[in-house]
């Protein structure tokens, strides 16, 4: 319990001072999963973006951000049971098949709320987190798990947005939205990038240029 408390502390310490090396701090982050949850975590900012602790299969997201507008979070989202998911045979070999948490379904996107416990909890959190959405300076990230096809680094990276940024296994010395995690060269796809994508990538001089 001690050594818990003393880890805090030091979270929020290290969080106060990576804060004060922040130049803006009032971005949105489009993930398709908790890559930003972490993000504002180390930064000690609070969630100015809906898309936090939940999961987007890839053939949904790409979706998503090919269609993205204002207009989507305006739309209401309601919710399914896991047996009407679209990924049912993923969500098993994820080992999230078995714990319950809510699906909803915004636009024909299904979320994956991981981290909520009732439906009620995620739409609540959702709402509240659309309402803080700074559509002039979002930033939209992407990575190569959960049903990824080839295809899709290509569509996301011919995307008109101006703040973006993919975490992948492979290079693809032609895109410049591709961000090579070494540690998965190996690996059909990355895990955790928020574990493991300092060592190729600066997320401060990013935040601090964004434009």
């Amino acid at each position: 319990m001690k050594i818990q408390f003393i880890r805090n502390i030091e979270k929020k310490v290290k969080s106060r001072i990576n804060k004060l090396r922040l130049k803006q701090s009032d971005f949105t982050i489009i993930s398709n999963n908790c890559w930003g949850t972490f993000i504002y975590k180390k930064f000690g900012l609070p969630y100015s973006s809906p898309f936090v602790n939940l999961l987007i299969y890839a053939p949904d997201y790409i979706k998503l951000l090919e269609n993205f507008s204002e207009d989507i979070f305006k739309q209401d989202i309601y919710f399914i049971p896991k047996e009407k998911s679209k990924y049912i045979q993923e969500m098993k070999e994820l080992g999230h098949y078995d714990t319950y948490y809510p699906i909803g379904i915004l636009a024909n996107i299904e979320l994956h709320f991981l981290h909520y416990k009732t439906e009620q909890e995620a739409q609540q959190k959702w709402i509240k987190r659309c309402n803080r959405i700074n559509f002039n300076k979002l930033i939209f990230k992407f990575s190569d798990g959960n049903c990824f096809k080839d295809e899709y680094v290509y569509r996301f990276n011919s995307l008109k947005f101006k703040n973006k940024i993919f975490f992948s296994s492979k290079q693809y010395l032609e895109l410049t939205s591709v961000v090579t995690l070494k540690k998965f060269k190996e690996k059909s796809k990355v895990i955790d990038e928020w574990k493991h994508s300092h060592k190729e990538f600066n997320i401060l001089k990013f935040l601090n240029n964004l434009t």
